[in-house]
């Protein structure tokens, strides 16, 4: 999953930290010495053919485009104010039902148009005054270029408004954080006996190789762990909550990609007319 990019960087307890025992904190460095190649049960499973077929079915449905080039600098990512959108044959004569298809060129900071594809986009049509809206269908054309196809639902003026969720740059830094640190949204489950208590890290991965609590569910085969209590039992589990996010997993470079606002959610202006008539359709 694509984890909202304002989180990672949130002031909230690190990871690394294993153990709480009754509210007081463990560090890892200060109970067994790990590595940061974090432990993942759901590679150690074995697929049936279906289900690795299956498998890449998926993977190939989410694959996301990818710039030619690999590092990528800022003034070459994607600016959603210098980028536009135009909507074909704008003045045309449209009625309920019929297409309406729009194209949206994007470039970058230094004003030069994109060559590549991979932005988020997300385009919709709406008429404040009747408070109807849909949206619409996007197609990347790997080059810079972005058609959208609108299925016009109702009769009267329709406005076109098109905006940038995450540019290029940023799909791919995501990306990466989730092969590199599939760790960086934690859980935590707390175990108790009697009037002693204690609180572990879980998650599908688990950095280190600190022993753990199996709790995969044993229908559906999902993978689940959590840090083995010091003193406890895995049986003596009785809750379990988010723990927080990972902060610091950008660089310095990587965080201008996530500038709430200048590039994330910024509406990208149409070059011309912004909006059609649509007729009722006619009925025989």
């Amino acid at each position: 999953n694509l984890f909202p990019p304002q989180h990672l960087d949130d002031d909230t307890v690190s990871g690394s930290n294993w153990i709480t025992e009754n509210n007081v904190q463990h560090s890892l460095s200060q109970t067994t010495k790990t590595t940061r190649k974090p432990y993942c049960g759901y590679k150690q499973q074995i697929l049936s053919k279906r289900e690795q077929e299956e498998q890449e079915s998926l993977l190939a449905a989410i694959q996301w485009p990818k710039p030619s080039d690999g590092k990528i600098a800022f003034v070459q990512s994607t600016d959603p104010a210098r980028s536009d959108f135009v909507i074909v044959k704008p003045s045309g004569f449209f009625k309920v039902g019929d297409q309406l298809e729009v194209l949206v060129h994007m470039k970058d900071f230094q004003g030069k148009p994109k060559q590549y594809g991979g932005d988020y986009l997300q385009a919709r049509i709406h008429s404040p005054l009747l408070k109807a809206g849909a949206t619409g269908r996007i197609v990347d054309c790997h080059n810079g270029l972005y058609k959208v196809f609108f299925t016009l639902l109702w009769p009267g003026e329709v406005k076109v408004s098109v905006s940038l969720v995450h540019p290029s740059e940023a799909i791919q830094v995501l990306l990466r954080l989730r092969e590199e640190r599939p760790d960086r949204v934690y859980f935590k489950s707390s175990f108790k006996s009697g009037r002693y208590s204690e609180t572990t890290e879980c998650n599908v991965c688990l950095p280190g190789d600190l022993p753990v609590c199996n709790f995969t569910d044993l229908y559906t085969g999902e993978p689940w762990f959590c840090y083995k209590p010091r003193k406890l039992s895995c049986a003596s589990r009785i809750s379990h909550a988010k723990g927080g996010y990972q902060k610091g997993l950008l660089t310095q470079e990587e965080s201008l990609f996530f500038q709430s606002d200048v590039n994330i959610k910024r509406p990208i202006l149409s070059s011309g007319p912004d909006s059609v008539i649509v007729k009722p359709k006619a009925f025989t």
